[in-house]
C-alpha cells in the first residue's frame, strides 16, 4: 500500500509538472541551438538534445519532488510529536510572548485558544506566593547554563501551580531568536512532601507565636502588673501619711488611673494567652473568656458543652480556643448580633466545634476566605488534620464549625 502511495504520489507531480518540464526542456533546446547556432532543419540532433535535455530535467524536478517530500514528511513528524507529546512545550520569543503552545501546556496551563497572546513573564514566578521578582536579564529562559529549574506559573484562573522547566534556544529565520520551553508539572507526591513542608513551617510559626504570646502575656501580668500594683499600694500609703482634703483630690484620681491601668493589663493578658487554658483547660478558659466578653461588649454567648473524658491535647485547646476567639471578635466588630451560641463536644478521640451568631450575615467570596482572620482559622484546623467550614447568609448570621477526629493528636496530652 505505501509504495502505491508513492507512485501515485510521483504520478501525480508529474502530471502537474509535466508541462513545465517540457518547456523547460524547448527552451533549454532552443537556447542551445542558438548558442551553437545549429540549423534549424537538423531535426536529428534537434531530438537528441531535446531527449537528453528532458530526461535531465525530468531528473531534476524528481529531486526536487523527493526532497520536498522528505522535508514535508519531517515537518509532518515534528507536528505530530508537539501536538501528541505528553509533555507542554512552549515557542517564546525574545519579549517572552507565547507564540506556539502545544495541548499539553494548553491542558497543564488552563489556556484557551482565545489566550494563545499571553506573556510567559505575567504567569512565571520564581517565588510561591509572591509577583514577579525577576527581570529578563535574570530569568532562567536567558540562562542556557540552567539545565532544569523547578518553578510557579500562575493560570489565567489564577491557580498556583509547581512545574519542573528547561530551555533550548534557536533562530527562526522569519521571527529571530526563540526559545523552547519544555515544562513537566511536578508528580502528585512531591506536591505533597510540599504541602507537609508547608504545614510543618506554618505549625512552627504558630507555635513561636503562642509561646511569645505566654511570654508576654506573663511578662505583662508578673511584671508590669505587680509593679503598678506596688505603685497603688505605695499611693495609698502616702495619700494616709499627707492626710488632707488637697492631697485627696490628686490622689483619689491617680489611684483610679493605676487601678484602671492593672485591668486593662489583665484583660490584655488574658487575651494574649488566658492561664487558664495552661492551667485548668479549654473549658474553664473559654467560660472566663465568656464572662469578659459579655461584659466589654453586652453581647450575650450560650455556651454548651458536651464532654466525655479528660482534657485534650493541649494543640487541639490552643486551636480551639484562638478560633472562638477570632470569630466572636468578628462577631463584635461586623455582624451586629446581639447572641452568640458556642457549642463543644469532646470525646476520648474527636472534638467538635460550632460557632454561631444571628448578625447581619455576609456573601463568603475567595477574598474573604483568604483574610487574615478566616485564614487563620482555616489553617489551625487543617495543621491539625480537621475539617473546617463556614456557611453565612444575608440577614440569616454567620456559622462556623469544626471537627477534628485524628486519633494521633489524641495519643499525646503535650
Amino acid at each position: 500500500m505505501i509504495p502505491f502511495r508513492k507512485s501515485l504520489g510521483l504520478a501525480k507531480f508529474m502530471v502537474r509538472n509535466g508541462l513545465l518540464t517540457i518547456s523547460t526542456t524547448l527552451i533549454i533546446v532552443f537556447s542551445i541551438r542558438i548558442m551553437l547556432g545549429i540549423d534549424d532543419n537538423d531535426w536529428k540532433y534537434f531530438i537528441t538534445t531535446f531527449c537528453f535535455v528532458l530526461i535531465i530535467t525530468t531528473v531534476f524536478f524528481f529531486i526536487i519532488y523527493s526532497q520536498g517530500r522528505r522535508l514535508r514528511s519531517e515537518q509532518e513528524q515534528l507536528a505530530s510529536v508537539f501536538k501528541h507529546i505528553s509533555d507542554g512545550v512552549l515557542v517564546l520569543d525574545k519579549e517572552m510572548n507565547i507564540k506556539r503552545i502545544n495541548p499539553a501546556a494548553q491542558q497543564m496551563l488552563n489556556i484557551d485558544d482565545g489566550e494563545m497572546t499571553l506573556s510567559f513573564c505575567n504567569m512565571c514566578s520564581n517565588y510561591p506566593g509572591l509577583h514577579k521578582l525577576c527581570s529578563y536579564q535574570d530569568c532562567f529562559v536567558s540562562d542556557s547554563s540552567q539545565q532544569l529549574i523547578e518553578l510557579q506559573v500562575v493560570t489565567p484562573q489564577g491557580v498556583t501551580k509547581s512545574v519542573n522547566a528547561s530551555v533550548s534556544h534557536y533562530v527562526d529565520t522569519m521571527h529571530g531568536p526563540l526559545s523552547i520551553l519544555r515544562i513537566q508539572e511536578v508528580e502528585e507526591k512531591r506536591q505533597e512532601e510540599q504541602h507537609q513542608i508547608a504545614k510543618m513551617i506554618t505549625h512552627s510559626i504558630l507555635l513561636a507565636q503562642e509561646n511569645e504570646r505566654k511570654l508576654i502575656s506573663r511578662e505583662l501580668h508578673d511584671g508590669i502588673g505587680q509593679s503598678l500594683y506596688s505603685i497603688l499600694i505605695q499611693s495609698e500609703v502616702l495619700k494616709q501619711n499627707i492626710g488632707n482634703e488637697i492631697s485627696d483630690d490628686h490622689m483619689d484620681p491617680l489611684q483610679d488611673a493605676i487601678r484602671n491601668t492593672i485591668e486593662d493589663i489583665r484583660d490584655l493578658s488574658a487575651e494574649l494567652r488566658p492561664s487558664a487554658l495552661d492551667d485548668i483547660g479549654l473549658i474553664a478558659a473559654l467560660r472566663k473568656y465568656f464572662r469578659m466578653y459579655g461584659q466589654k461588649f453586652g453581647i450575650q454567648v450560650h455556651f454548651k458543652v458536651e464532654e466525655e473524658g479528660a482534657r485534650m491535647p493541649a494543640a487541639i485547646e490552643t486551636a480551639f480556643y484562638r478560633i472562638v476567639q477570632e470569630a466572636l471578635t468578628n462577631a463584635a466588630k461586623y455582624s451586629q448580633t446581639d447572641m452568640i451560641d458556642v457549642q463543644l463536644k469532646l470525646n476520648q478521640t474527636s472534638a467538635e466545634l460550632k460557632v454561631r451568631d444571628y448578625g447581619l450575615g455576609f456573601v463568603i467570596t475567595s477574598e474573604l476566605r483568604q483574610g487574615v482572620g478566616l485564614y487563620s482559622m482555616e489553617e489551625r484546623v487543617k495543621i491539625l488534620g480537621g475539617a473546617f467550614d463556614i456557611q453565612s447568609k444575608l440577614g440569616e448570621g454567620t456559622t462556623i464549625q469544626v471537627q477534628i477526629s485524628n486519633s494521633d493528636h489524641f495519643g499525646s496530652k503535650s
